[in-house]
């Protein structure tokens, strides 16, 4: 086995010490985090105010970048000053990381804000992974209608500025991985950039959308989404082309009050909508199943159920060039009505219909039904 010479070693570790390492980890612990975690940890928290200690770390990360371990324990996130979030990435090449569900980030009454905020021009290759996020919706209702922060009350939100308006180069290759995200009063997860991703994560009720992609390319992929209480969409896009939905489990419980399960926006191009399933319980309600807005849409492999043959659910097609193949549909109605103008073609054909029916209004249609 080769070993590295003594001095090479002595170079190493004084560049290390000089700040000039090419990576590193800083571990901040919880207030409430074993004392061995603790001890370990280059940050404590104090239990209240805690962003505080946790944006220090990001900022102390060297230049090329690292990462923030968060240790088991509950945060306590109130809004950094006057800016747009609690936990604040402003910078590249950056993972936040935590312990699973063990690591709790939760909102503080009357905040009224993000609790984490990716935000910068160009910022890019940053993950916020293993988290457990509660943006406690209940104790932060101040519900702005107008101006930039109109979006700004989200549980994980990635936006390149501070506004709706102006220019600027967006983020790039942005990762929420196995988070829990509930209680959003507006979004739960809200990514506005090129190729965002959001993987294995368990989303709860959200005052807007569930997980909103925007831009593109990007994936939703892999998620569980609990649908206890009102929510408008669990997965969705705007403005957004080239999007995977897939692998997406979307349940809505008794108590659940869904208006869209998927969506793609009006004008967008080229959503993969696969390997889902829609379940709604007894009691629980889901308006459209799907909501297929854009153009040169695939809609296969998808199980969908609702309860009751006399409350279908609805998968809407408003876009041409759509095909919607290979699904299994129980009590479902298929309402194709295409407003683009364009006469495209939209396949429905090779679907298992439970107590399922097509619902022509306008457009191409072609079916094997």
């Amino acid at each position: 086995m080769m070993t590295l010479p003594v001095v090479m070693c002595s170079l190493m570790f004084a560049a290390i010490a000089a700040g000039d390492a090419r990576s590193a980890t800083i571990v901040v612990a919880a207030a409430d985090s074993a004392e061995k975690s603790k001890a370990a940890a280059d940050y404590v928290c104090g239990g209240e105010s805690d962003q505080e200690q946790i944006n220090a770390a990001i900022v102390a990360l060297p230049p090329a970048g690292g990462t923030v371990l968060l240790m088991e324990g509950t945060y306590d996130m109130r809004r950094a000053g006057e800016r747009l979030g609690c936990v604040m990435i402003e910078r590249s090449n950056v993972v936040l990381a935590g312990q699973g569900a063990a690591t709790k980030l939760e909102l503080a009454p009357k905040q009224n804000i993000n609790v984490v905020r990716i935000i910068g021009g160009g910022v890019s290759n940053v993950t916020v992974r293993d988290l457990y996020i509660d943006a406690n919706r209940a104790e932060n209702d101040e519900l702005r209608t107008t101006g930039g922060e109109r979006f700004e009350v989200c549980g994980i939100k990635a936006w390149h500025k501070a506004t709706q308006s102006g220019d600027g180069a967006p983020v790039n290759n942005i990762t929420v991985r196995n988070c829990y995200v509930y209680n959003a009063q507006r979004l739960g997860i809200m990514l506005f950039g090129r190729n965002v991703r959001v993987f294995d994560s368990f989303i709860g009720n959200a005052g807007s959308d569930a997980i909103e992609l925007l831009i593109g390319p990007g994936e939703i992929r892999g998620n569980h989404f609990d649908i206890t209480g009102q929510t408008h969409v669990a997965v969705g896009s705007d403005a957004g082309n080239n999007i995977l939905m897939v692998n997406n489990i979307v349940h809505v419980h008794a108590t659940g009050r869904l208006d869209i399960g998927f969506r793609s926006w009006a004008g967008s191009l080229r959503h993969v909508i696969a390997g889902n399933v829609l379940t709604v319980d007894q009691g629980g309600v889901c308006t459209l199943a799907m909501d297929i807005r854009g153009t040169q849409a695939a809609v296969t492999g998808n199980t969908v159920h609702t309860h009751a043959e006399n409350e279908p659910t609805r998968l809407k097609i408003t876009g041409g060039h759509t095909v919607v193949t290979g699904n299994v549909l129980d009590n479902v109605i298929i309402e194709v009505d295409d407003t683009t103008g364009g006469d495209k073609p939209i396949i429905v054909r090779n679907n298992i219909m439970n107590s399922s029916s097509i619902e022509h209004k306008k457009g191409l249609l072609q079916t094997d039904q």
